[in-house]
């Protein structure tokens, strides 16, 4: 006798939406993925009146990500005082975004889920339950472009970044180096070019970002400092889901990814970036390094693993309620 699984009402409550330029997860494209137990609702982003059009009692689970403004956390109570468990991801540091009051949320919630395992450990003691580890699932996977094979013929010519205006505001150090001696652009949002005077900026749109990045022989990413501990590696895997060498900075998120390949020389300061340019320039060597990056972010990266990850969390909050 088959069993059918009783259906899950979710409502999810995005930060932006599909179009943004640096995302760790598109919640309209893993939500797809999840179970079909799952009867997903995807609220707008930051649209107060479709949040206040909906009832949290009217569902089983609620997952917001990032969003941790007044209205927000009042819903957010709403859902809590009439038993439907929250579930809040993050993937920033408290006051990265205007008017949240994250750590509010993050002791509202029944759970949250964090990009890194530098985050977990930061946020233990902030949180009502152990956070859960969520990674970054390949961007924009099935994308037509990704059927055109990168081609690594001879010499590094052209060196890209990709992000929100900090990711590539960490990498001008970088960039200003390569640009020595090859060509460069970064994506970015489409107002960065005022941000960062002599860099060639193409705006980011998600109907040409595939394209636009295998545009790119060697890509150079960057986390700031301060920041680097808590960050994830979600553009690395991007990156190398491409199938496309990076430089990046020495952070743990990306030399911990690296270090499993033995290819943890591939993080560098600055200073190293022509050196590293120099080796990189063999294309029989980035055709090696693309396809074990490649084979290793659609192994660990792929969208229906991290789904599975987030299904998991959600039923066993929706179920400890039931």
């Amino acid at each position: 006798m088959n069993h059918t699984p009783t259906p899950v009402r979710l409502l999810a409550i995005p930060i932006a939406g599909r179009e943004t330029a640096s995302s760790r997860l598109r919640l309209h494209d893993i939500i797809p993925e999840l179970p079909a137990r799952f009867e997903p609702t995807i609220l707008t982003p930051r649209e107060d009146a479709d949040l206040e059009a909906h009832d949290p009692s009217g569902f089983d689970v609620i997952y917001i990500q990032k969003d941790a403004r007044a209205e927000v956390l009042e819903f957010a109570k709403r859902a809590a005082a009439a038993g439907v468990p929250v579930i809040y991801d993050i993937d920033d540091d408290f006051g990265t975004w205007p008017s949240m009051d994250e750590a509010t949320m993050c002791q509202l919630a029944t759970s949250v889920t964090v990009d890194s395992p530098g985050r977990a450990e930061a946020l233990r003691g902030l949180t009502r339950t152990e956070p859960v580890v969520l990674p970054c699932m390949i961007d924009l996977a099935g994308d037509p472009a990704r059927q055109s094979p990168h081609r690594r013929r001879g010499d590094v010519t052209t060196v890209a970044s990709f992000g929100n205006l900090v990711s590539l505001r960490n990498t001008l150090d970088y960039m200003s180096a390569a640009a020595a001696h090859h060509d460069t652009y970064l994506i970015g949002p489409a107002d960065a070019g005022q941000e960062l005077p002599g860099h060639r900026v193409v705006p980011f749109n998600v109907a040409t970002f595939v394209a636009d990045l295998l545009a790119a022989d060697v890509f150079i990413l960057a986390h700031g400092d301060n920041e680097a501990p808590l960050k994830d590696n979600n553009r690395l895997i991007m990156a190398m889901s491409l199938g496309i060498p990076c430089l990046v900075s020495p952070s743990p998120a990306y030399l911990d990814v690296l270090a499993e390949l033995g290819l943890e020389w591939l993080t560098c300061g600055p200073e190293e970036v022509g050196a590293r340019l120099a080796v990189l320039a063999d294309p029989s060597l980035r055709a090696k390094i693309g396809r074990l990056c490649s084979t290793y972010a659609w192994a660990h990266y792929r969208p229906q693993r991290c789904a599975d990850i987030l299904a998991g969390v959600l039923d066993t909050d929706s179920e400890g309620v039931s």
